[in-house]
This record gives structure tokens, sequence and C-alpha cells, in this order.
């Protein structure tokens, strides 16, 4: 199981389209370590993901857990600022997501001004220190977005690059706005988008588009249910020791599980996902967006419109990637990476 650790639900930004620091849960953690222990003892193939707010706002708690949780891999996601407090401690991840939107406007006009370049010199301090596990650019892809031009710059600088939509909840636009941005915008980039890596796959050259891999590792390999796991095999502690579903939503009934003393009691997706003829690819994208429909039935649709559109985009080449099934598996445990954007 992923296991993610919320060691604070303070954040040193806030973003445009995030508002920062999270609510109802108080800043330093509460619980001890001992009851971590004892929720990962019988599991042998755990994964403990690191995840805020900002967790490097609490370096300590993250280099203690890394040496005392028996977890067969550490994930962390991040804004970067903070990522020398790790010093030696990053050989032990596996995974290290550093949150860039794309170029330095767009970035820095979503989250600050200064913020692209601070995350660079997070790419370059791992780099530097021959990091050797997965760098992963994590986008938030909102009114401003392009796709296809935001991907292609990051790639240039991250070997893998992943991306979340800004919709359902978001307070930078409404439906209206966002559905004529996915038609003049989205849609064509993601086309494009595909292409190019198509293109390139022809010529052995497989990019890191983790959603795009994701997606066709399992066309080809198989799998079931949300990709992020959320709720079955994968759950969120928060820093008061309740257990979630979903980290982004703690103040939400239905998220909350159990607690860190007692366990959890599962939870999934539902209709009409599951009837869905995309349902084997798509897992229902989303446990959150599936519970709370803040756009109502039209902006549910929107959303699975969107999703159905990136599936058939890249079904349509399932031939190229048969000549390397075993190249196309992503990811290989769970990193935190939702595939479906």
């Amino acid at each position: 199981m992923l296991y993610i650790i919320m060691t604070t639900p303070l954040c040193n930004l806030c973003c445009k389209y995030c508002g920062g620091s999270l609510h109802g849960m108080p800043a330093d953690i509460t619980y001890s370590i001992s009851d971590l222990q004892e929720l990962l003892k019988r599991d042998n193939n755990a994964v403990v993901a690191f995840y805020g707010g900002e967790p490097l706002l609490k370096p300590m708690n993250v280099k203690e857990y890394v040496e005392n949780l028996n977890a067969k891999h550490f994930v962390i996601n991040t804004n970067g600022y903070f990522i020398e407090t790790l010093d030696d401690t990053i050989h032990r991840f596996d995974s290290i997501l550093l949150s860039i939107d794309g170029g330095k406007q767009i970035t820095d006009y979503y989250r600050e001004k200064g913020c692209y370049d601070r995350v660079i010199s997070a790419v370059d301090y791992l780099n530097d220190r021959d990091f050797n596990g997965e760098i992963i650019a994590r986008m938030s892809v909102s009114v401003k977005s392009d796709i296809y031009e935001d991907v292609m710059h990051l790639l240039k600088i991250f070997p893998f690059v992943h991306w979340q939509l800004d919709m359902i909840w978001s307070a930078m636009w409404d439906l209206p706005e966002f559905k004529e941005w996915v038609k003049s915008s989205y849609l064509p980039g993601i086309q494009s988008l595909v292409k190019y890596w198509v293109e390139e796959m022809k010529d052995g050259n497989i990019l890191g588009i983790v959603p795009f891999l994701g997606i066709v590792s399992r066309m080809l390999h198989g799998g079931s249910g949300l990709f992020c796991q959320s709720g079955t095999k994968s759950v969120t502690v928060t820093t008061d020791g309740k257990i979630l579903a979903c980290p982004i939503a703690p103040d939400y009934t239905w998220n909350i599980l159990g607690d860190i003393e007692t366990g959890f009691k599962p939870i999934d997706i539902g209709q009409p996902c599951i009837q869905c003829d995309d349902y084997y690819l798509c897992g229902g994208r989303c446990l959150f967006a599936h519970k709370e429909r803040l756009w109502g039935q039209e902006g549910f649709d929107e959303m699975c419109h969107v999703t159905r559109f990136l599936i058939h985009e890249l079904m349509k080449y399932k031939p190229i990637y048969e000549k390397y099934v075993e190249k196309l598996r992503y990811p290989l445990f769970n990193n935190t990476t939702e595939i479906i954007p």
C-alpha cells in the first residue's frame, strides 16, 4: 500500500489555484512514530510518501521517518524551496515530485515571483548530487496554461512530467470558461502532444509523459480501479492521526476512513463510472470528483469528456506501443502520480 504522511498542513506559498495552507488539523504531528510503525508492520511492500502543505517545512520529521519506517519505497511531493534540508537523505527516495507549472512566466504567475528559478535550483541540486531516482515535474494546469507548450518546455529539464487539471473546485474559472479552454486549447494541445510522443517512440525514444505512460501501460498490461488507489490501497495520515482516502480533502466526512490507532474502512468508486466502456483504462479518474460534483452533472460529464478524449487519442496508436511492451510499464509502484489528469 501507499501511505501518504502529512508532515504539516502549512505551506510557505499561496498559489492561485490552491490557496496555500490546509486547515482542520494541527501544524505538527501529534501521534508517535510507533503508531506509524504499527500501521506499516504487516506490509512488506509499503510505499511512504511525504505530503503537505509543504512537507519540508518539517524536515526532521521526514528524516526521522525515512530512517525508522520499514518501507520499500519513499516518495516526496515538494515545492523544492527546502530540498537542501534533506542532505544525504535524498538518496533514500525513489521519486521526488517538484511542483512547477511550465515555463518561468506561467509558473511564477500561478505560484509566486521567483518560484520557477527555485524549482530549477532544486533540480540542479539533485543532479549535482547524482540523485538516481525519478525526478518528476508535477504541474497544475489552469486557465492560462498551454498544455503542449508547457509540457514540451518541462521535458527539456525533467525526465518525467505529470499534470493535474485545475477543475471541479477551482477558484480560477467556472465551467463555461473551462469548456471553452478545453475546446480551443487543451484538446488540440493533447492531440499534438500525443502525436509528438508517438513519433519519438518510433525512433526508440520513450518520453516520460506520465499520463501517457500510465494509460498505455494499463492498455498493454492490465490493471483496474483508480490509478491513485485512494481509499483502497492508498491512504493519507493527517498530523493528528486521522486516516483519509485522499490527501486533498481533509474536511469532508466521507473522506475520513478511520484513524491510526483503530484502522480504516476502505472506500471506492461506484456508479456511473464502473459501467463506463472506458472504466478499464480510466479507473474512475478521481475519487474526490466522483464524490463532490461541485460543477454539477454537466461538470462531471465534461471531466469525462476530457478524460475519454485523452484515452481515445492514445488508443489510436496501440500497434506502435506493442513493439515496446516491456518498456511501457509505468509506474512500477504507486509514486503518487494519479495518471489521469
